[in-house]
């Protein structure tokens, strides 16, 4: 469902959110993109209005013929407790920026984020460096991947790739490795990786990227993680390498 004005004359559109297709990335409807003439930006702000306005950075991927919300998109799912057949209502207010009205199915507007509030962080209290001091390209030229973790220096969050487990490793936000790492030298630390009461260690090992690898396996089989699982780790504890982690499952793999 789409129109190209309502409300206040922005342009705009509507999505019904369904997990199967719309948690890992959300399509934009063609006809809304008419109103770029062709020059499509690939970083946006998402604004929600409700009790406090907040904000969330998101990356519009091309894939094949369509544009998507991608990197960036499942935090803001998650941290907006989104749920089957929540209405979600886009106003582009111009400047790559989204205001944003969220409507349960019952038609009330939804108001409190609680995701954000376990780990007590507002979504752009501290920047991502790869989305600074960056020109903006068009949303048809290849991006890096790693735009898909959102990254501050002791909180980032990682969506689980198939080579996660094929490879058993877990490359960790070169951001968060520069605070341990030197160049030219071989970085290793054991390091615990907690949730929901239980602990798991794990060695951080680098000579160019740091990323977890003996002890990963355990941690993946425990936890009984799959592709498009949302990890979220928050360092607890500096000196001896004790980092939290908050699971978000895919809601497919969800019985």
């Amino acid at each position: 469902m789409e129109r190209n004005y309502i409300g206040n004359g922005f342009p705009a559109f509507i999505k019904v959110y369904s997990p199967e297709t719309c948690y890992l990335k959300l399509k934009i409807p063609s006809r809304f993109l008419e109103n770029f003439n062709g020059d499509i930006p690939v970083i946006y702000l998402l604004e929600v209005e409700g009790s406090a306005r907040r904000s969330w950075r998101v990356i519009m991927e091309r894939i094949e013929e369509d544009f998507y919300f991608k990197g960036g998109w499942p935090k803001f799912v998650q941290d907006n407790n989104l749920d089957n057949e929540d209405f979600l209502n886009f106003f582009y207010a111009g400047n790559s920026t989204f205001l944003v009205k969220l409507y349960g199915k019952n038609g009330y507007l939804k108001q409190e984020l609680n995701a954000i509030e376990e780990l007590e962080l507002h979504p752009l209290d501290e920047v991502n460096p790869h989305e600074i001091q960056v020109p903006s390209p068009l949303a048809d030229e290849q991006l890096d991947g790693s735009e898909n973790s959102l990254v501050s220096v002791t909180l980032f969050e990682i969506v689980m790739k198939k080579s996660n487990f094929s490879k058993m490793l877990l490359n960790l936000p070169s951001t968060f490795g520069k605070k341990y790492m030197k160049r030219g030298q071989v970085f290793e630390k054991m390091a615990t990786l907690q949730t929901d009461g239980k602990s798991w260690p794990v060695v951080a090992r680098s000579s160019d990227r740091l990323k977890f690898r003996k002890g990963w396996r355990q941690f993946l089989q425990d936890n009984e993680l799959h592709v498009g699982d949302v990890l979220r780790f928050k360092l607890i504890d500096e000196e001896n390498f004790i980092l939290k982690v908050l699971i978000r499952r895919n809601p497919s793999h969800v019985s």
